[in-house]
């Protein structure tokens, strides 16, 4: 069985849009989490057990929502290899030689 893969521009567009949306709600969430951290720490509602258990999530989602966050996260790090493949895309598939195989074509 011989199937041709390429993914045309129209599909990639439609990815690295999905891509730069999801980055912007990732960048949000961890701002949003930084706020609420801090309205949390600041407020003397929050007593006990309660306290501490509400500062330990917190600081856990912080540090996660940390690593996905700015411009040297792997989502940014994606939407940028996306561009470079995508300006690139033409010389990409013709000088690569499994893909070549595939259409039956040889460099």
């Amino acid at each position: 069985m011989n199937t041709l893969f390429k993914c045309d521009g129209a599909a990639m567009d439609s990815i690295k849009t999905n891509l730069v949306q999801a980055q912007s709600y990732l960048n949000q969430a961890y701002t949003d989490a930084l706020k609420l951290q801090k309205e949390i720490e600041s407020k003397e509602d929050w007593t006990g057990k309660s306290e501490l258990v509400a500062e330990g999530f917190l600081d856990i989602l912080v540090q996660y929502q940390k690593d996905f966050y700015g411009v040297e996260n792997p989502q940014s790090k994606a939407i940028i290899a996306l561009n470079e493949l995508d300006t690139n895309l033409d010389n990409f598939f013709s000088t690569w030689e499994d893909y070549l195989a595939l259409e039956g074509k040889t460099l």
